[in-house]
C-alpha cells in the first residue's frame, strides 16, 4: 500500500488528556474539545492515545517499562491494562458523541500476519476511525509496555500518511528541558544528539526525547510530523488540515 494522502495519524498525549501528576485524573473538557475538532476536520484519521495518569501510574508501580522483563507482578499488569481500558472508554465515548465512529484496535494487532494495510483501509473506507492505545503485551521472556508513541510509528509504517500529529502539553519542541524561550519551528533530526528532554513524574515511556526519536523515524518514511499544543483546539485543527506554520514540524524525507 502506498502513501495515503487523505489520512492523518494523530496521537493524543497522556499529558493532555489527563493530569499526569494525579493518578487516574481525566481532563474530560479537553477530551471533548479535541473530539469536537476531530469530528469537524476533513481528513480520515487514525487516533492513538497515551496512558497519562491512568496507565503510567500503575505501570510505574508494577515496574513495567518498554523493555521486555520477566513478570513479577501479575496484579500490576492487570491494573495497568484495566486503567488503560477505562481511559479508552472515556476517549471513544467522547469521539462518538462528536460524530466519529471509533473502532478500537488492540495493540496485539502488531503480531498479525495478514495485510494490515488492507485492514486499516477497510475500516477507514467504511466510515470508522481506528483508535489504538498503549498497553502491556507479552514478549519473549516476560511482558513489556507498548507505548502510544511506538504504535504511532507502527501505524505510520503501514499507512505512510501525509502527516502525523503529536498533541502535547506545550506549544512545540523547546531547545532546552527548561521549556522556556522560543519553540523550534522546524526540528532537524541531526539536532537530536544534543537534545535533553524532561520526563513527567509517572512517565515510563521516555518523555519528549523518545517522542522525537520516534518522530524522526516517522519522518524517514516521508511523513511530515508535527508537535502541537493539544490545549489549543484551533492549532490542532490547522495541523489536521495541513497547515505547516503551527508548533514544531519535522519534514518528511521524500
Amino acid at each position: 500500500m502506498g502513501r495515503v494522502d487523505d489520512v492523518v495519524v494523530i496521537k493524543l498525549g497522556g499529558s493532555v488528556i489527563t493530569n499526569k501528576d494525579v493518578p487516574s485524573s481525566l481532563r474530560a473538557e479537553v477530551v471533548d474539545s479535541l473530539s469536537n475538532i476531530l469530528g469537524m476536520s476533513f481528513p480520515k484519521k487514525v487516533i492513538i492515545h497515551g496512558g497519562g495518569s491512568f496507565g503510567h501510574y500503575y505501570a510505574k508501580k508494577a515496574g513495567l517499562s518498554t523493555r521486555c522483563r520477566p513478570i513479577e507482578n501479575v496484579d500490576g499488569v492487570f491494573l495497568t491494562r484495566n486503567a488503560m481500558f477505562e481511559l479508552n472508554r472515556h476517549i471513544i465515548g467522547s469521539l462518538y458523541r462528536y460524530g466519529l465512529r471509533p473502532y478500537v484496535i488492540s495493540p496485539l494487532f502488531e503480531g498479525r500476519n495478514d495485510n494490515l494495510a488492507a485492514f486499516f483501509s477497510t475500516l477507514l473506507s467504511s466510515g470508522f476511525t481506528p483508535v489504538l492505545f498503549g498497553d502491556v503485551i507479552p514478549c519473549k521472556g516476560g511482558f513489556r509496555v507498548i507505548s502510544g508513541d511506538d504504535l504511532s510509528y507502527l501505524v505510520c509504517s503501514i499507512l505512510k500518511p501525509s502527516r502525523m500529529i503529536f498533541c502535547i502539553d506545550v506549544d512545540g519542541v523547546y531547545p532546552s528541558s527548561k521549556m522556556d524561550g522560543t519553540i523550534i519551528p522546524e526540528f532537524d533530526c541531526e539536532m537530536l544528539g544534543n537534545f535533553v528532554g524532561s520526563n513527567k513524574k509517572f512517565d515510563v515511556t521516555g518523555g519528549i526525547r523518545r517522542k522525537l526519536e520516534i518522530a524522526c523515524k516517522i519522518s524517514s518514511l516521508g511523513t511530515d510530523v508535527f508537535f502541537v499544543n493539544g490545549f489549543k483546539p484551533d492549532i490542532v485543527l490547522k495541523a489536521l488540515n495541513g497547515l505547516h506554520d503551527v508548533g514544531t514540524c519535522i519534514r518528511g524525507k521524500r
